[in-house]
């Protein structure tokens, strides 16, 4: 049967991160996750089916993007058809005619065949990320968030107004008055309510005056399988105190506990802040490719 992309209908999410959990692995090749999924989830589950491709054959789906911003269009292709070349041009002509006429950004990780016609349609090679890992088989060494002296709280409704400022401040660095503090805690709300917050955690470290430092959120896969670091960050007037690394074990410690295999994340390589700081929290590089036009 040919091989069709599809908008799924809202009711679907939930089946596709399934299937896109099964596609998640050791060793992770950085393609999309279901946290991506879950954290996009902001935007209401009606936007969030609408931005998502799903190509299927038989009924069964082979490959899933997700558009993220205007321009880029980050995937997973099921490993059993990452090397089939029939599916990998299939998909490359349905990409290939969606950007006609202007820039567009395709990260596809993992997927061989996918690169290769993307190659051979005249795609280039953009910015590089890095994807990274940290197992979790054995025991972690918790020895820097120890040292780091937080509290480590799961967040909640009651707290998501101290995510949402760290959040703000790490990321954006304007001020965070109230009207952007409720759209902002609206749409946290959104994820933790959401088709994938089962698979959610949200953590904040306070430090010993009581001020929420640093936030992140991990996303399970189901056992025995990577889970995401999506995201992670240490408010601006904090940073150069360890507290990154502190909040990124905890959210491994976390994923440890939900019976994560691996604790994954792909970062720009130019943003060299944040690779120091996944590196110092034992996280390791794996290789990492993004396509573009």
């Amino acid at each position: 049967m040919t091989l069709v992309c599809l908008i799924p209908d809202p009711e679907r999410l939930t089946a596709v991160a399934e299937r896109l959990s099964l596609w998640q692995s050791d060793p992770w090749v950085g393609h999309l996750h279901p946290g991506d999924l879950g954290w996009h989830s902001s935007v209401g589950a009606e936007q969030m089916a609408a931005d998502l491709r799903v190509w299927e054959r038989d009924g069964q789906p082979l490959a899933i993007g997700m558009v993220d911003g205007p321009a880029v269009l980050r995937m997973a292709v099921d490993p059993e058809a990452a090397e089939d070349r029939e599916v990998a041009e299939r998909i490359a002509v349905d990409l290939d005619q969606r950007a006609t006429g202007r820039e567009a950004v395709i990260e596809a990780r993992g997927a061989t065949a996918l690169r290769k016609a993307l190659r051979g349609a005249g795609w280039v090679e953009d910015e590089p990320w890095t994807p990274m890992t940290m197992e979790l088989t054995t025991p972690l060494d918790l020895t820097r968030l120890d040292q780091a002296r937080l509290r480590i709280v799961d967040a909640g409704p009651d707290t998501a107004s101290d995510w949402a400022g760290v959040h703000w401040s790490s990321f954006r660095g304007t001020p965070f008055d109230d009207d952007s503090r409720s759209r902002f805690v609206d749409r946290w709300a959104q994820i933790i309510n959401g088709p994938f917050a089962d698979r959610a955690h949200s953590l904040i470290a306070y430090d010993a005056d009581g001020s929420p430092v640093a936030v992140t959120t991990v996303w399970t896969a189901g056992p025995g399988r990577p889970g995401l670091v999506e995201p992670m960050g240490v408010h601006r007037e904090r940073h150069g105190k360890g507290y990154g690394v502190a909040i990124t074990l905890a959210g491994a410690r976390t994923l440890q506990r939900h019976g994560a295999s691996s604790v994954v994340v792909a970062a720009e390589n130019s943003n060299p802040a944040a690779l120091a700081t996944y590196r110092a929290g034992a996280m390791i590089r794996t290789c990492g490719w993004r396509s573009a036009r």
